[in-house]
């Protein structure tokens, strides 16, 4: 291929991979005679359009009882029969010119040695909804722990603004527990943090390729020890379409409680690195504990921020008589120190009752309680002298022995668009949907316009949010309905920044349902940023 012919195929793949994740536009450079070497050749900026591309989203399924297949090591993480009842979502913004195409289709579960693959499933297309399309595909797979990918293509020209959910919700038994994870978008790299080892707990990673070309993956997990790499977790294949699993207590090697420090009965803490070197893929946690006979919750854990230096942890709401829990992990080869404040109603402050700070030995992952957090929804804010990761997780057990669920809040990226926001619809069987709570926290004087999509699919008008520097302002969606005059219950938020108003703005929704005896049943699932839509991108090309 001639030069000009791969950076064309570079651009193109490029823009493609971009306006995939975040509905970026891209431009071309043109060349023209630069000073300097004779001969050479530089690019100028010259606005070229370039079509829009569709987007993806993986919707993952709901914790199940994990089966480990005799002979493997550790285990498949091959599942149990379905003991929760769910449900999925997928909205899109329809626009106004017509023509907006969205499906979802339920990923195949990777087949044992000898068996022939699975029959590819048929998609489910989306149906008109007021200002939206959605589609609402069967949940019997994703009951049986099989996530979904959501396919839309532009709209209007221009990126599709797309949002997805799945809520699993079991009342009793041992995956007792609430999980609303949102759909997302895959990458090339994820970071999950959650998750434990130890008696009575159990984690799944679970990877899955809605792509048209098959990849490999390989895992990194940082532990209370350092970072194990065992070769069960390197060179994953995964074929289109496909989903496999593998329990992380049967390929690592297994942390004391001694060594494990803080985490004590929270199990040994985990946060794993997932990288694909053949496109993007997606990844998710699954989480459960048992304590005893006792159902202690069940998580599906999604990807918390990249690390940094400066993160926040939004919709951490409190509920039961344990302790908070925040996981930092440092992925660096050089040992870190980790600061940590509470961003609340009133600004921030150090969590009553805790040591401010924590050292983070290199390639590690280490848990800290937060006794004494506000009540309503706070975020953590975790300032570091190297990048880390973060989450918070809650546990709503009223006392000891009693039965209770755990929730994971990861660190958030920053609103950077127009981000729409899946509401988590009610799981079959179930009495309703559950409740659902936005919490929204800023580290600058900020804006955010929210509005309600209401049942019919109609936007209502959007209020307007004003955030203090380091606040955390949290409502009730029911609330925000009333407020804005509706009534029913609505299935998507449209949040837009306010522009030149601050502009680190992160955002949570934390649901909850009520289960009879025992805590309430908990999820909180971290806004994506959304789609910010950039004129160009500049791209340079120098030659003879």
């Amino acid at each position: 291929m001639s030069r000009a012919g791969g950076a064309a195929a570079l651009l193109s793949a490029t823009g493609a991979a971009l306006l995939v994740a975040g509905g970026l536009a891209v431009t071309a450079l043109a060349p023209q005679p630069a000073a300097g070497a004779p001969g050479t050749v530089v690019a100028t900026a010259v606005d070229v359009p370039v079509p829009a591309a569709g987007a993806v989203l993986v919707c993952p399924g709901a914790p199940v009882t994990p089966l480990a297949e005799s002979g493997a090591a550790g285990g498949t993480g091959r599942r149990g029969a379905p003991a929760t009842a769910s449900a999925t979502s997928g909205l899109l913004l329809a626009g106004a010119g017509g023509g907006a195409s969205l499906s979802a289709t339920a990923l195949a579960e990777r087949p044992a040695a000898g068996d022939p693959p699975a029959d590819a499933p048929a998609p489910t297309t989306g149906e008109p909804l007021g200002d939206l399309l959605r589609v609402r595909p069967a949940g019997a797979a994703a009951a049986a722990g099989t996530g979904t990918a959501l396919a839309a293509g532009p709209v209007d020209g221009g990126a599709p603004v797309l949002a997805g959910t799945t809520a699993s919700l079991a009342g009793s038994g041992d995956l007792r527990g609430l999980s609303t994870p949102a759909c997302a978008a895959p990458v090339e790299q994820a970071w999950l943090v959650g998750g434990s080892t130890g008696v009575g707990r159990s984690t799944r990673l679970v990877l899955a390729d809605a792509g048209s070309t098959p990849t490999t993956v390989d895992v990194t997990v940082l532990t209370a020890t350092g970072p194990q790499q065992p070769d069960a977790l390197q060179g994953l294949s995964l074929g289109p379409g496909e989903q496999r699993s593998v329990l992380l207590e049967g390929v690592l090697e297994q942390v004391s409680a001694q060594d494990a420090g803080s985490s004590g009965p929270g199990g040994a803490p985990l946060a794993v690195q997932v990288r694909s070197s053949a496109g993007p893929v997606s990844a998710w946690l699954v989480e459960g504990v048992l304590r005893g006979l006792v159902p202690g919750g069940a998580e599906v854990v999604g990807a918390a921020a990249a690390p940094a230096t400066s993160l926040l942890v939004p919709g951490v709401v409190t509920a039961g008589s344990a302790p908070a829990v925040l996981r930092v992990a440092n992925p660096g080869a050089e040992p870190v120190v980790a600061r940590f404040s509470v961003v609340g109603t009133s600004g921030s402050a150090v969590p009553s009752g805790a040591v401010p700070a924590t050292a983070v030995p290199a390639g590690s992952a280490v848990d800290v309680e937060l006794p004494a957090l506000p009540a309503g929804g706070v975020a953590l804010a975790v300032e570091a002298d190297g990048p880390v990761l973060a989450a918070v997780r809650t546990d709503s057990a009223p006392a000891a022995g009693a039965p209770g669920d755990l929730a994971w809040a990861p660190a958030a990226e920053p609103l950077s668009g127009r981000a729409l926001v899946a509401l988590p619809p009610a799981p079959s069987g179930s009495s309703g949907s559950p409740d659902a709570r936005l919490v929204l926290t800023s580290r600058e004087a900020a804006a955010v316009d929210v509005a309600i999509v209401g049942a019919d699919g109609r936007t209502g008008q959007a209020r307007r949010v004003e955030l203090p520097a380091s606040t955390t302002t949290a409502a009730d969606v029911d609330d925000l309905v009333r407020a804005a005059g509706g009534s029913g219950t609505p299935v998507a938020l449209l949040l837009t920044p306010v522009e030149g108003q601050g502009g680190h703005v992160v955002a949570a929704l934390a649901t909850r349902a009520a289960a009879g005896s025992g805590g309430d049943l908990l999820s909180t699932t971290a806004v994506s940023p959304g789609s910010a839509v950039p004129g160009t991108v500049a791209v340079a090309v120098t030659g003879p």
